[in-house]
């Protein structure tokens, strides 16, 4: 499912939630529409229960509440009628995602469970390679993109003499055993990521954020800090003082900063890890 078509579909879900609360409320709603009247200054308030008719029953103040509940009758249903157009186009969309995909699978033996923005991308795949060679997709397939992100080169950061040596199945060096978690974690989950790739921020600077992370599936590029010591005053000021520096930038946590943190009295827990990796990088 593409994102385009997962969004299509959540979409839907939230219509038929809306469409079904509309049409409970209108059956509730009291009878007739609300007219709206100018008086000078003085704004006056009609029911008007007979069709064709203009005029309606004058409501007093006293029927404040019904005055509300009618111009809530007269929002839902306009509401109602503009949501069962979006739904309706939505479903020849959703019905055009499923149907185009499955046959170009279908046709080429092909299954992609998760691939980026539709069609195209599937139609790349199923060309043969030498055919691949001679155009120019309008759009990258996951394993291209990918390769693009994973091909810049920086300077990384060194290390002391005296820094404890963690290293991945793949050879890269990091600087705390929970980072070593992490970064094995992402391995073996296929995340692309970086360490320590230096990222300017203007105002600021170059910082160095842990692990710069790549959501393969919505092709966005995060930020990863974990602050392993944040039972150390010093430690915690800069730690507080480098989150401001991200949110100045416009990169803020949830969004395209993601955040760990423990003490030495409270490590994380695998388990936390497990959970931020998929919130935030496999879906």
């Amino acid at each position: 499912m593409s994102i385009l078509s997962e969004q299509v579909y959540a979409r839907l879900e939230e219509l038929s939630f809306r469409l079904s609360v509309l049409e409970k409320n209108l059956n509730n709603a009291p009878e007739g529409r609300l007219r709206v009247s100018m008086h000078g200054k003085r704004i006056q308030f009609y029911q008007v229960t007979v069709s064709g008719d203009n005029t309606g029953r004058y409501l007093q103040r006293s029927e404040k509440q019904l005055i509300q509940r009618l111009a809530q009758k007269d929002y839902d249903k306009r509401v109602l009628k503009i949501l069962k157009q979006e739904k309706k186009l939505l479903e020849k969309l959703d019905l055009y995602y499923k149907t185009s995909m499955k046959k170009i699978s279908d046709q080429n033996n092909i299954v992609m469970p998760d691939f980026y923005s539709g069609p195209e991308e599937l139609l790349l795949r199923k060309s043969i390679e030498a055919r691949r060679k001679l155009v120019m997709p309008i759009a990258d397939d996951t394993e291209t993109f990918v390769q693009r992100w994973l091909s810049e080169t920086y300077e990384k950061k060194g290390f002391r003499d005296t820094d404890t040596e963690y290293y991945t199945g793949s050879g890269i060096r990091v600087r705390s055993k929970t980072e070593l978690i992490i970064a094995e974690m992402l391995e073996k989950k296929e995340i692309p990521f970086y360490y320590e790739k230096p990222l300017y921020l203007k105002g600021q600077g170059t910082i160095y954020p842990d692990f710069t992370v790549l959501n393969k599936k919505r092709r966005k590029t995060m930020y990863w800090e974990h602050l392993g010591m944040m039972d150390d005053e010093s430690y915690r000021d800069h730690a507080l003082e480098r989150i401001n520096y991200y949110i100045m930038a416009g990169i803020f946590p949830g969004q395209e900063l993601i955040l760990t943190h423990e003490t030495a009295t409270r490590p994380i827990r695998t388990g936390i890890l497990e959970s931020v990796i998929d919130q935030y990088l496999l879906r």
